[in-house]
């Protein structure tokens, strides 16, 4: 290591793996992105992907390898090659000289030359050099600045049929309805400003996959699903399917007058319960974003008690209908006071609907029960005061 950039840097323990990061990413907030990146507050996010690939690669038992593809300082690749019995080797690459050379010296501190390989490329010429059949990568990780649809048509063709893609954007004004225009530019779909905001955000994301996908003949299946303050993840199965993607894009309606919502083949242009227009979002993926058999397989495989809380609350929602609703929002549309999320499921239980909590908003919560549905029965909850 240079001794400009030694001095720079300090030893970090995260996991129970020690790495080398700029030590004015400990201490300035946001961390800067000299000499490299590196963010502390990423932690979970690391420790989620871990759980995935671990999960993933249980149901064959197999070792896989792994494309940390904008690695930064390698936090996720060296976890992973040091606490995964799973890891066949880490590619790691950045464009970053500095990363690479901070890699480098956590790799050798980590001893773990032997199970890693080290690029200095462009993410996309260093995905160009696996598209060979025998030296696609098992499992990749996009987790780029902003957006990462400039990456995908390259991972998508570095990666093994039946392989996994995860997919970090964390340019969340444009996917989430602030930019509607940009979005469509970027992504194809015209994304819009709701209180279930991040689900069409991943929706919208999970859509430009399968679009991108579906030029090589084949499908997605999405695992799970995770939105943050800060970023929208997608953790994707790529199948050589494409009827899996046949059927599962369509486009949303909200109607801002009832707040009712519509998910549809077509789009849908006036509201079915008060006739008021609706605005109109997609193209959006209108399939599973949760996959129930893998969602037992990593509650079986973490013992991680906020993982464990986050994998069960998205099992009970996993077949549950597109687009949660939000009590606070409820609630002030209504004029009543606020109520917790355990009040409105009791109640839609006792009148028979579906219903559960989301992991992607605090009070939110899925039901089959439409907008006139669950404001008849919390008008009758607040009168009763339950």
């Amino acid at each position: 290591m240079s001794t400009k950039l030694s001095d720079s840097t300090t030893l970090f323990l995260e996991g129970s793996t020690e790495f080398y990061v700029p030590k004015n990413s400990l201490t300035q907030t946001p961390p800067p992105r000299t000499p490299v990146f590196f963010n502390t507050m990423a932690k979970f996010k690391r420790n989620l992907l871990i759980s995935i690939f671990n999960s993933y690669a249980s149901q064959s038992g197999n070792k896989l390898t792994f494309s940390d593809t904008l690695s930064g300082v390698g936090a996720t690749g060296i976890r992973l090659a040091n606490e995964s019995n799973y890891v066949q080797k880490i590619y790691f690459n950045d464009a970053n000289v500095n990363a690479s050379e901070l890699l480098q010296e956590s790799i050798n501190y980590n001893r773990l030359d032997s199970s890693t390989e080290v690029s200095i490329n462009e993410a996309n010429k260093f995905l160009s050099n696996f598209t060979n059949r025998d030296t696609r990568f098992d499992f990749i990780d996009l987790d780029p600045f902003g957006s990462p649809i400039q990456y995908i048509d390259s991972a998508v063709r570095a990666l093994k049929i039946n392989g996994v893609i995860s997919l970090t954007a964390t340019d969340g004004a444009v996917l989430c309805g602030v930019y509607p225009k940009v979005c469509l530019r970027k992504y194809g779909s015209i994304s819009l400003n709701t209180e279930y905001f991040n689900e069409t955000a991943l929706r919208i994301l999970l859509f430009s996959l399968a679009s991108i996908s579906s030029h090589y003949e084949l499908g997605i299946k999405p695992l799970f699903c995770h939105t943050d303050k800060h970023y929208i993840q997608a953790y994707v199965q790529i199948t050589d399917s494409i009827s899996d993607t046949e059927g599962k894009i369509g486009f949303l309606g909200h109607c801002f007058t009832c707040q009712n919502r519509v998910v549809s083949e077509l789009p849908v242009l006036s509201c079915n319960l008060c006739s008021s227009d609706n605005k109109i979002a997609g193209p959006i993926w209108t399939g599973n974003i949760f996959d129930k058999s893998f969602l037992n397989i990593a509650i079986n495989n973490t013992e991680d008690s906020n993982l464990l809380k986050l994998y069960e609350n998205a099992l009970l929602e996993s077949s549950l209908p597109p687009l949660y609703y939000v009590t606070d929002n409820i609630s002030q549309n209504l004029k009543i006071s606020s109520f917790p999320v355990e009040t409105i499921l009791s109640r839609l239980k006792e009148s028979n609907f579906l219903s559960s909590k989301t992991v992607l908003h605090s009070t939110g919560f899925r039901t089959d029960a439409n907008i006139e549905e669950i404001n008849s029965l919390l008008s009758k909850t607040s009168t009763s005061n339950i």
